[in-house]
């Protein structure tokens, strides 16, 4: 990835950030949704943008209604980004399962035996 890429990706995450808090506390209540990673393509047609959804009972259901309000997100994204970038890229919301990753890893280490006498 090239420095502009990152740069533009890091720049996405850090305006995208307040507008998903936002448009959170109004689609789904009780929720708090953070952006933990934007990766853009070179050409900056696309960007993966990777969320943590925490309180939710369903992330997939939360995951769904963010995607159902994507071009609102994305219009809110463009007011902010556009003097900046001349292309919005398109978003497209991932889950981010490190956190999930973690908790299975420290799960299984503390049900290890390790033994001691």
């Amino acid at each position: 990835m090239s420095i502009r890429t990152e740069k533009i990706s890091r720049s996405i995450q850090r305006d995208l950030a307040p507008i998903l808090s936002r448009y959170g506390s109004k689609i789904l209540p009780g929720e708090l949704i953070t952006v933990v990673e934007v990766v853009a393509t070179a050409d900056l047609g696309l960007a993966k943008i990777y969320v943590s959804i925490l309180g939710s009972k369903d992330r997939e259901v939360s995951l769904r209604t963010i995607e159902f309000h994507n071009k609102e997100i994305r219009r809110e994204l463009a007011m902010i980004i556009g003097k900046r970038i001349r292309k919005i890229p398109e978003l497209n919301f991932y889950l981010d399962s490190t956190l999930d990753y973690a908790q299975r890893i420290n799960k299984i280490l503390d049900n290890l035996d390790l033994g001691e006498e």
